[in-house]
């Protein structure tokens, strides 16, 4: 049976973390039937989105250029000899970049552009990783994800054709990991043409997830800076309680509302094949951490979301008649035609109000598309509060201080649009 292992930025930030890494997959993965899913190092994609955005504002890009580029040598530099292959391959790495920014950008394309410079981190940090193993004696198999993971033309969401991906999957990689593991990028994809795509923000937790259900995998353990599943974020709340069970359900309701432990489309393909998926600390790798499987859990604790980066849109029509169907209609299909994903929703007689993603080029698409039949208000430095399986006593005493812009309430949810 094969085995997934995912590793995200920060457990490959730098030197040290990627001799841990190392040291796990020794002491925890199988020498091999194992497939290790790695994310770009550190803060590696923030720094490449800058790096476009500078591109496209005609600014100086080359200072985020350099600054990157000597982020990666400075972790080589620790981890080999002045003399290694590694030092050849990044190099080559960076001019390929260059070259895709001064050459292969669309300036009327953001969402294709932004895939074909950002997919580099993935790229830089696997093959790090993978020399290094080497170097540890773990044989292994550098692999591109773009080659197997097939997708439509949704840059920067795209769209896994699973027939198409489970196909390779099973005929190419299934005798690889016969023998040695095999290293690939998360986050990425490739389209029928072969050029790259990506999967969605933090979408390497997906990656695992298709890996694992092509190869029909034992499990997937995700590696994390924390103990597993919390019941809230310890950076913002304090006395947070660890999940050790959860159903899928209950983590692909979590994942809906916004808890960034697991990337939302994770959980259905390891669901459909019945694949448990542990959450585990890379800071205490023996510790047993979380498991979500089929298994109902027994969860009493309220679970506390906070989604950063919103911004909250409010559209009237603008002759102050009533929204209609008609009107939701032409809003939704325009959220869904520039994807534009849909947090929360609010219709009143006279407006109808959405919190979303905070996007700037996406943002900036919707006003255009409908400013000319509605007047839009646009309420930026938001977050979204969701408190699912709330106690009453406790919820007030969590959101008295806040400022709210708008609360919605059942009795299992509360839900609130609050300034950052």
């Amino acid at each position: 049976m094969f085995n997934i292992f995912k590793f995200g930025g920060a457990s490959v930030k730098d030197a040290e973390a990627v001799k841990n890494v190392a040291h796990i997959i020794r002491e925890f993965g199988s020498q091999n039937n194992l497939l290790v899913v790695v994310s770009a190092m550190g803060k590696t994609t923030n720094a490449l989105e800058r790096l476009l955005n500078d591109f496209f504002e005609k600014k100086d890009w080359q200072v985020e250029y350099e600054a990157l580029k000597k982020y990666h040598i400075e972790i080589v530099e620790r981890l080999f000899s002045k003399d290694h292959l590694i030092y050849t391959a990044l190099d080559y790495l960076f001019l390929q970049l260059k070259d895709a920014l001064l050459n292969k950008i669309k300036p009327s394309q953001y969402d294709e552009s932004y895939d074909q410079i950002v997919s580099f981190g993935e790229v830089m940090s696997s093959q790090i990783l993978s020399y290094y193993l080497k170097e540890q004696k773990i044989d292994n198999e550098w692999i591109e994800a773009k080659d197997y993971i097939k997708t439509d033309t949704t840059w920067r969401e795209g769209k896994v054709d699973l027939p198409w991906t489970e196909n390779l999957v099973k005929r190419e990689l299934n005798p690889i990991l016969q023998d040695k593991i095999i290293i690939t990028q998360g986050f990425l994809g490739g389209t029928l043409g072969n050029k790259v795509t990506t999967l969605g923000r933090e979408g390497s937790d997906y990656s695992a997830s298709i890996f694992a259900y092509c190869l029909d995998a034992e499990s997937v353990t995700i590696w994390k800076d924390v103990p597993g599943i919390l019941n809230a974020d310890p950076k913002k709340i304090a006395d947070t309680q660890l999940y050790t069970t959860l159903s899928y359900t209950e983590a692909a309701e979590m994942t809906f509302y916004g808890a960034n432990v697991i990337h939302p489309k994770t959980i259905k393909p390891l669901a459909n094949k019945n694949i448990p998926l542990y959450v585990r600390s890379f800071v205490e790798p023996s510790k047993s951490g979380t498991c979500i499987d089929g298994e109902a859990s027994q969860r009493q604790t309220p679970t506390i979301i906070f989604k950063p980066s919103q911004v909250f849109l409010t559209f009237s029509v603008k002759d102050l008649a009533f929204i209609t169907e008609e009107n939701l209609s032409k809003i939704l299909h325009t959220f869904t035609q520039l994807n534009c994903k849909i947090n929360l929703m609010q219709s009143s007689a006279v407006s109808f109000s959405i919190c979303t993603d905070y996007q700037t080029q996406r943002i900036a698409k919707v006003c255009e598309f409908l400013e000319e039949e509605f007047a839009i208000k646009q309420e930026k430095g938001v977050q979204l509060l969701t408190v699912l399986y709330y106690e009453e006593q406790n919820l007030q005493k969590l959101i008295s201080g806040y400022q709210k812009v708008l609360e919605q309430k059942t009795p299992q949810y509360y839900r609130a649009v609050v300034l950052e």
